[in-house]
This record gives structure tokens, sequence and C-alpha cells, in this order.
């Protein structure tokens, strides 16, 4: 008995994905593109697409999914470019784009003009791990569990929950401990030490973070991004 193999047709991008790929074609310069998407079947096919367009310009994509951990992005090979395929992806993008000192690509909120590109530039902080390792924060850094942070100006103190945010003017680190919420500004440097695994939310990314002493520095190389209304 015969049988038919029936293909499904490939999803259709949305009208603000279609304007990020085409964003994408008219850009030039670049000979990586890491792409960050989620795991729905309209990512997949943006991620498609830029792919095809990618290697029209002679380059090649680098699958960043899932999205690295803490200290992971050592471990990835640099890219030209930072793709996110949803928005909630972007801070994401932002980070990786930071470390490679590169443009990330977005979606934008769709106003204005549709493909027009909005171009700005968000401040960063990059943290050190004292055995060696270094990554960077655009939006929050989140340790969740007991760390010891000092900002140089006082002994160690502790903290139940650390967040680090950076500014133009470095960063803002806010302390919970004991039921009670510290929140101060930072403009060189801060020192953290972790006696035992914890959570760590990177820039909207949830993963374990290993025993260390860390620092965070305000770094004056913002990210560039690129936000395309679709």
């Amino acid at each position: 008995m015969a049988t038919t193999l029936l293909t499904r047709p490939a999803p259709q991008l949305r009208r603000d994905q279609r304007a990020l790929v085409d964003a994408i074609r008219r850009m030039t310069g670049f000979d990586a593109v890491a792409v960050l998407r989620g795991f729905d079947k309209t990512s997949r096919a943006t991620r498609d697409a830029i792919n095809e367009v990618v290697r029209e310009h002679g380059g090649r994509v680098i699958d960043l999914t899932p999205v690295p951990g803490l200290g992971e992005l050592a471990a990835v090979p640099p890219a030209d470019l930072v793709v996110a395929t949803n928005r909630s992806l972007a801070p994401a993008a932002e980070r990786c784009a930071a470390y490679w000192n590169v443009p990330a690509v977005v979606l934008g909120d769709g106003a204005g003009e549709h493909g027009r590109l909005v171009r700005t530039r968000q401040p960063a902080v990059f943290v050190t791990r004292e055995e060696g390792g270094q990554d960077v924060v655009v939006r929050q850094l989140r340790l969740l569990g007991p760390v010891t942070w000092s900002d140089g100006t006082a002994p160690a103190r502790p903290a139940e929950e650390l967040v680090l945010k950076p500014t133009i003017e470095g960063m803002v680190v806010t302390a919970q401990y004991g039921g009670t919420s510290v929140t101060r500004p930072a403009s060189r440097m801060i020192e953290v030490e972790i006696t035992d695994e914890v959570v760590a939310e990177i820039d909207g990314h949830a993963g374990l973070v290993g025993v260390g002493r860390y620092e965070a520095r305000p770094t004056t190389r913002p990210v560039c991004r690129v936000a395309v209304n679709g």
C-alpha cells in the first residue's frame, strides 16, 4: 500500500519579524551572526530566514539556544552581530553584543515608520571572576541566595538577595537582608563573594553560579542597540 508524505508549510513570519529579516539583509560587514531564538515555530522560521540572508552575504549563523548562563559566554564563538528573534530575548542579545562589542539587532516597539532602524546605546557592567572568566550585564544581575558584598566604602556585609543594575553613572546596587533593603549607587566597583551555589538571573536568564569571588565594574563601552520598527 502506497503512503503519501505530507509536508507542512513553513510558518508565516509576523510583520515585525519580516522587518527584522529585511533589516539584516540591508546590513553589511559581518561574517558571523549570533541568533537568539525561542522554541516556537515562528522563532525557528525567523532564524531560518536570517540564516538564508546571512549565507547570501557569505556569512554564517551561530545559534545561541539556549541562552548562555553567567560566565558561559567565553565558550561561545564570537560574532560580528547579535539578533533576537523576539522581544523577550532582547536583553540576552544585548548582553552578548556587549560582551563582543558588536551591535545587537532587536525588535522595536512598533512605533514609527515600518522598517526604520532606531539606534541607542545602553550602559553595561563587566563581571569578572577571581579564578578567571568574564561576563557582562546590560539590564540587571540578580543573585538569589546568601552572598557577601562590598562597594569599598565599608566592610563586606551579607545579603540574601543582591541586584546590580547598570546606569550611565555606573550602577545601582540593591541588597536585601533580614527583612531590610538598601539601595545605593556605585561608580567604581562591587565585590561579591559566593560561598555556596546560588541562582543568578542575568538579563532575564536564570541559572546557577558557583562558589567564588566576583568583581563588577562599569564599562566605558556601552552596547549599541539597533531596534527595528515592525
